[in-house]
């Protein structure tokens, strides 16, 4: 049975809601597929929201189809997803990687944005 296809943006880094967007599940259901699967990848930056890599958006799709579409529990789907060979454990330093160069990307835009509407 093959995925439907969602559209997901082309950036690195999703915050909470916009990962419910996507796959259209309720952030209380989303929050329950995290600590049924620690290696989700979500991790909290300090004093921010939730973050999740493209990969992760793409592991809550996959999820969402075994549990709603295909019909299996939560232990099912952690089976199917072991056999597909999906990774245990999420690198953390890669998330801080990406976090960073992402607020480095934003403090940029907004401070030229700042230095544009002074100059008006």
């Amino acid at each position: 049975m093959s995925l439907p296809t969602v559209d997901i943006p082309n950036r690195a880094l999703f915050r909470q809601p916009e990962v419910c967007d996507i796959a259209q599940v309720q952030p209380y259901v989303l929050r329950s597929w995290e600590a049924e699967f620690p290696d989700l990848g979500v991790s909290k930056t300090k004093g921010g929201p939730r973050v999740y890599r493209r990969a992760d958006v793409e592991r809550v799709l996959r999820l969402k189809h075994l549990l709603f579409v295909e019909g299996l529990t939560l232990a099912g789907a952690r089976r199917k997803l072991a056999d597909e060979g999906r990774p245990i454990v999420s690198e953390e330093s890669d998330l801080d990687e990406l976090v960073g160069s992402d607020v480095r990307e934003r403090l940029i835009l907004v401070t030229q944005g700042l230095r544009e509407l002074k100059t008006m």
